[in-house]
């Protein structure tokens, strides 16, 4: 690394880690199309959209349907490709299907007003901030597919989120997911979290002295194989995943394009990128993940004992702890020294090789849901002009809690991460929310963020207020 790379990089890693600490959003993923399909609201499925309870993590396991008696809750009549019949003579016939036979499609519409003292514009209303396209369904007993796109965001047209298919084996046992998704690996997932404002570091945090803004969010492109099995008695259960992607910018690069000192950066690897024919990951090594999980209680990972769920009238109860683990690894590219006054740094696409490992539990006990984890972030950039080799670490820890009031409307949620890097002084933030549903499908969310960083020479940083309202419709 030349000498102004790595002085402005180690100076400004942390300073400028407020620039996307609150600015980040993404869209809901309460699916209007599924509560049309089985006519039902969408706290069936959702503590408030988009966070979900445990039968909607096992409705989202099974492929977006019922675990027990799909056929004779479905409301909607589906459109019939082939007659059962077919079955029988398979494979001397074609296997029958059909498709969903009412809309497909919802909409998420939001709104907000920020407040942030250190901006040059302190207070602002965003007008209509984002409109989303959201769609989901299935196809016979096996396939199913989901998407949200963004129709228009922050004054702009939008882009595709999340997009995919996916076939579910009626054991469970394993599953295929193919397209742009959200990896298992992810330790908290951004797309179903309560505390809208901030994305949760240890899925965007970048290596900035490495020039790695890798990500788990928003989303990655590639195969996905995973399964589970329910544990003793119908309760809890093991999951698995297997991934293989090709690996994306994360959710910070966008954010940090504003930033003065880091845009020239980015513009840089994106440019040395598509000299090579890429986007971020530019060599021909595709990204793994392996994860694994096991819930301990509650309802089975598949829905198994669902119908007592949703009887009672609190149905986000469900007494349970779930521990997992995951390891991803990546390859990326690095600006290099070359020692050569000519040509002093040069790009090569594979020489940072990273990993993102870490552990996370997630525990509901009555109205109270506990989560969080440990990650270490790990880059080794190899430089062969010089025959040298440089690491960078990460330590991220993660604590949250969310709580369902006694108005079950009102839920306060709390979360603490603390961010220790080994090139620069660590820092931590403090987000507080309270999510208010107005309706089933209208939220007013109220949020702000408090940042300190244990580097006195570094300007403070942003704290930040944010209303946002969001139908889904």
């Amino acid at each position: 690394m030349n000498t102004w790379y790595r002085t402005l990089m180690t100076g400004m890693a942390l300073a400028v880690v407020a620039v996307f600490l609150f600015t980040i959003s993404q869209p809901a993923s309460a699916v209007p199309s599924f509560a049309r399909k089985y006519e039902t609201s969408c706290m069936t499925c959702h503590v408030a959209p988009p966070k979900l309870n445990a039968f909607g993590r096992a409705f989202k396991n099974t492929g977006y349907r019922m675990s027990e008696d799909d056929e004779d809750l479905v409301k909607q009549k589906k459109v019939s490709l082939g007659s059962p019949g077919w079955k029988r003579v398979w494979p001397k016939g074609v296997w029958p299907a059909d498709i969903p036979g009412g809309t497909m499609l919802g909409f998420t519409l939001e709104m907000g007003y920020g407040i942030n003292p250190s901006a040059t514009v302190s207070n602002e209303f965003d007008g209509i901030e984002e409109i989303g396209l959201l769609l989901g369904g299935t196809v016979g007993e096996t396939f199913s597919f989901f998407g949200d796109i963004d129709l228009f965001e922050e004054g702009h047209p939008g882009g595709i989120g999340r997009l995919f298919i996916q076939y579910n084996h009626p054991s469970h046992l394993v599953n295929v997911k193919l397209g742009q998704f959200e990896p298992r690996a992810v330790p908290f997932s951004n797309h179903l979290r309560l505390i809208r404002q901030t994305n949760y570091l240890a899925d965007v945090f970048p290596t900035i002295p490495a020039g790695n803004f890798f990500g788990f969010s928003p989303n990655q492109k590639g195969v996905e194989i995973w399964g589970g099995k329910e544990g003793p008695g119908g309760n809890g259960g093991f999951m698995w995943a297997f991934g293989v992607v090709n690996g994306e910018f994360g959710g910070a690069a966008e954010a940090l394009e504003e930033s003065a000192a880091l845009a020239d950066l980015i513009e840089e690897l994106e440019e040395a990128a598509e000299e090579v024919g890429g986007e971020f990951d530019v060599n021909s090594d595709k990204d793994f993940y392996v994860q694994g999980s096991y819930k301990i209680g509650g309802l089975g990972v598949f829905g198994s004992g669902a119908a007592s769920v949703l009887a009672q009238t609190n149905n986000w109860r469900d007494d349970s702890l779930t521990i997992g683990g995951y390891l991803y690894r990546g390859t990326t590219g690095a600006f290099l020294e070359t020692g050569d006054p000519l040509n002093p740094e040069e790009f090569n696409n594979t020489a940072n090789t990273f990993y993102r490992a870490g552990i996370t539990f997630d525990w509901w006990f009555k109205d109270l849901n506990l989560l969080g984890g440990y990650q270490l972030n790990h880059d080794q950039v190899t430089n062969n002009f010089l025959a040298d080799v440089e690491t960078f670490d990460v330590e991220i820890i993660t604590i949250e809690a969310n709580y369902v009031t006694r108005w079950p409307w009102i839920q306060p949620a709390i979360r603490f991460e603390v961010v220790n890097p080994d090139f620069a002084s660590g820092f931590n933030r403090t987000t507080i929310s309270n999510t208010l549903l107005l309706r089933a499908n209208v939220l007013l969310a109220l949020e702000g963020s408090i940042s300190r960083s244990g580097a006195p020479n570094l300007p403070p940083f942003d704290d930040q207020f944010k209303a946002s309202l969001r139908f889904l419709f």
